[in-house]
């Protein structure tokens, strides 16, 4: 090879690179546009987590309701609490959340499936973990219908939510998280059950590129999160721009003409542990999420160009205002939901 011919390759694979670099750069940038006119602002609630906080859940979901006046939940009916000895089913808490929603004219979307929000995202029952994994999906299946079967019933739900982040390897699953296949079958159960309500999945806002599973779904539901920890770098903070969610989301809805919609399902405002909420002392709680850059990441979240968004955190808000007369948090997601009903 002569050395012109080296040096022509050597030039191009410099330019290449070059070009990446830019792409990368200019694609993680942009400070979003101005604030959509109107943001609809509900937030994802989790007895377990209300729980796990030494909470009465039900005191909270009530609170959610009637004091902060939320008008839009996302809920999850999780495999474990509501299948908790095979064939027998117990859908009545997330019964008793849902007429409590439709008294006061709250809409909900509801999470079913296997893989849900919150730790350890597969709330499987303790029966299945005996079970191989193709005895699993079948039995999910079941689960499935089963659930839809039975809340479909209720007109304030509003959508479907098909598992949680299906396609992101994040959380405890026996034998894995719903495979491609599984999903498309789980979706073209639902839409066989219940042909009037949009059915929708949920993905990765920073770690995932939005268009495998969302291939199969109405509407899709990314995450939002501006700092993490993990036991390799410790707190690591996002460095995207407003501008990277708006330029993915064109990117999705243009590959997948399916996606009528793609809005903010899980905006962090609570801190980041890798243990136990509880085991992290209020300073080090804080240190991960303050108030102040839970202000600023509320700013931030009303420049992605999305105008609907679930708050996260609400049962940390919660205990914060009823344990250490922290009500901070609370008083800022009141005004976010009651400027949704302006």
């Amino acid at each position: 090879m002569s050395k012109t011919v080296k040096k022509i390759i050597k030039i191009t694979a410099v330019t290449i690179f070059a070009l990446f670099v830019f792409f990368v750069l200019w694609f993680m940038s942009g400070e979003g546009v101005d604030k959509p006119e109107n943001i609809t602002w509900g937030v994802t609630f989790s007895p377990k987590q209300a729980k796990d906080l030494g909470l009465d859940w039900k005191k909270v979901y009530l609170e959610l309701l009637d004091d902060m006046k939320v008008g839009n939940f996302r809920l999850s009916a999780p495999w474990d609490s509501s299948e908790a000895k095979k064939t027998e089913y117990d859908f009545s808490d997330i019964d008793w959340m849902i007429e409590e929603a439709q008294k006061r004219d709250a809409k909900i979307i509801l999470a079913v499936g296997r893989k849900l929000f919150r730790w350890p995202e597969c709330h499987d029952p303790e029966w299945i973990l005996e079970m191989n994994k193709n005895e699993i999906e079948g039995e999910t299946l079941i689960f499935l219908e089963k659930s839809i079967l039975h809340f479909k019933k209720y007109d304030n739900i509003v959508a479907w939510q098909v598992e949680n982040e299906p396609g992101f390897p994040f959380g405890e699953c026996h034998f894995g998280a719903p495979s491609k296949e599984l999903f498309k079958r789980e979706i073209s159960l639902v839409r066989s059950l219940d042909a009037t309500r949009p059915v929708l999945s949920t993905d990765s806002g920073e770690l995932s590129s939005w268009l495998g599973f969302g291939s199969q779904v109405d509407m899709l539901g990314v995450s939002l999160y501006r700092v993490t920890e993990n036991p390799i770098f410790g707190r690591f903070y996002y460095p995207m721009r407003p501008g990277f969610y708006q330029k993915k989301a064109a990117l999705a809805m243009a590959i997948n003409k399916n996606i009528q919609k793609i809005y903010i399902s899980e905006l962090q405002l609570e801190p980041w542990s890798m243990s136990h909420l509880l085991d992290m002392s209020l300073k080090e709680q804080f240190e991960s999420m303050s108030f102040s850059r839970a202000q600023s990441i509320i700013e931030y979240a009303s420049r992605t160009g999305f105008d609907e968004i679930y708050l996260w955190g609400v049962e940390w808000w919660y205990w914060l205002k009823e344990n250490h007369k922290d009500a901070r948090f609370w008083g800022m997601g009141k005004s976010l939901v009651l400027s949704s009903k302006k």
